[in-house]
């Protein structure tokens, strides 16, 4: 299988350039960050409980799959209701928890096992997928990123405060950062693209450029 590993931070464009190469690759789209929002919802739904045991194997009887851009838990999709920003405030503090990481990880392979994928989150290619055959780190500024993610919740009818959503990003950030289990980090043999002037198009010519030269690099190789 062939595995496309983008990683970033909250607003860097990771979701719509990933979907968007996913398509013109022919590959499926995994976004592990709504896996992590999908718990975060649940969390709220039970009245955000202690983690415990009992929450754990909850987690770990869902059965979870992918359909387009839509993460399928027991057969209902999740959308809009993971973009909230009280999902937004609670999924890093959820993400922080070494038993749920190992969880989403774990979810997360079963889900690629079987076909070639771009898989997003912030620890693809050091983490989940260690071995993807290319690795992108996707960065943005702060502002740049608070538009982005503006735009997108106002586009699906969902209210948002721009100065809110500067916060939430910067606490995700340190938060995403500095934790002590799997931090938001561009892998070693990541390639780095700063995102800050460059359209949704410009981005996947990039990536999909990168691929198709490493394609003819791999396909060359084999023939000597």
């Amino acid at each position: 299988m062939i595995y496309i590993a983008i990683d970033g931070p909250a607003g860097s464009g990771k979701s719509s350039v990933a979907s968007e190469l996913a398509k013109r690759l022919g590959f499926g789209y995994l976004n592990t960050g709504n896996i992590y929002r999908v718990i975060s919802f649940f969390w709220i739904q039970k009245g955000q409980p202690e983690f415990s045991k009992e929450f754990f194997e909850f987690i770990k009887g869902k059965n979870f799959s992918v359909v387009d851009d839509s993460v399928i838990v027991d057969g209902k999709s999740f959308n809009n209701e993971l973009r909230t920003l009280e999902v937004g405030r609670v999924v890093s503090k959820v993400a922080e928890i070494p038993e749920i990481r190992e969880i989403v990880t774990r979810k997360s392979r079963e889900i690629v096992k079987d076909a070639n994928f771009v898989v997003e989150g912030r620890d693809i290619g050091t983490v989940v997928l260690p071995d993807a055959f290319l690795k992108i780190f996707l960065t943005a500024s702060i502002e740049e990123r608070a538009r982005r993610r503006y735009k997108e919740l106002i586009s699906k009818g969902i209210k948002a405060n721009f100065e809110d959503i500067i916060d939430e990003i910067k606490e995700r950030d340190y938060i995403d950062s500095s934790r002590t289990i799997s931090p938001l980090k561009a892998a070693d043999d990541a390639i780095v693209i700063t995102t800050d002037g460059l359209d949704l198009e410009e981005v996947v010519n990039k990536i999909y450029s990168i691929y198709t030269e490493r394609m003819k690099s791999v396909r060359d190789n084999s023939r000597k």
